[in-house]
């Protein structure tokens, strides 16, 4: 068996780009976010067409990525970059017909409100049950930019894990204040600020030979397919 292509995704979930990175759609996709004739082939979609890449999801604290790299939101480190953030977010929910909505609320609830805890809650499913980590994280993105949810308070917390059937979600919303959970997830921004990070996405490919690339953004996952030698294909079909 050839060996496999370590993948880290390292994001945190009011990032819109790191919902488009993480899984804008795929056929599986269509029927988990209604969508009629969705193309986009994304990170977690070319795992079926490149077997040899090993994803693991790793949610991020981004205020403290941001604070360690010195950087600040796009929207507030120069005032013109909000328009444009705006802009390009709708411009590539249309590209690749995903039904992301900018929240005109959005400055103001990264200057008010913390997705930390959002974040936490992945990393006590990913601790306790595994296997629902992409369900937790997709419905997570989903309620915030899909739907225009919050995703802040604890009934936030239960509707997401009821949607995903995961059990036992009272006591998961109650474990993201304890300390293994706090842990998992200031190893994972740690891990991320070690390797040069300062924003999300941020991707890190580790290659056969033990070094790594890493990557910053939506848009790379031409450069993580030539790197492991695979053909990256882009969108079927897209529409503006």
């Amino acid at each position: 068996m050839s060996k496999k292509f370590a993948v880290d995704l390292y994001f945190d979930v009011i990032s819109p780009y790191s919902f488009i990175l993480f899984e804008v759609s795929d056929q599986r996709k269509s029927l988990v976010l209604n969508l009629s004739n969705s193309q986009l082939l994304s990170l977690h979609a070319y795992r079926a067409q490149w077997p040899k890449m090993d994803v693991t999801l790793k949610p991020v604290a981004l205020g403290h990525v941001m604070k360690a790299a010195g950087n600040k939101p796009p929207a507030l480190a120069v005032a013109a970059k909000g328009p444009y953030m705006m802009k390009d977010v709708q411009r590539l929910a249309r590209y690749f017909d995903l039904p992301l909505q900018f929240r005109e609320d959005f400055i103001t609830i990264i200057q008010t409100k913390s997705s930390i805890n959002a974040d936490r809650l992945i990393c006590a499913v990913q601790m306790t049950q595994p296997e629902k980590t992409e369900a937790v994280a997709r419905a997570h993105f989903r309620r915030f930019w899909c739907e225009r949810k919050d995703i802040f308070e604890t009934a936030d917390f239960v509707e997401v894990l009821t949607s995903c059937g995961v059990a036992n979600p009272a006591t998961l919303v109650a474990s993201i204040t304890s300390e293994p959970v706090k842990e998992r997830i200031r190893q994972y921004t740690e891990e991320a600020i070690d390797g040069g990070c300062f924003g999300a996405p941020w991707t890190v490919l580790t290659l056969e030979d033990g070094s790594q690339e890493h990557f910053f953004g939506s848009d790379r996952l031409h450069m993580i397919g030539h790197l492991m030698g695979e053909k990256f294909t882009g969108p079927v079909s897209c529409k503006l």
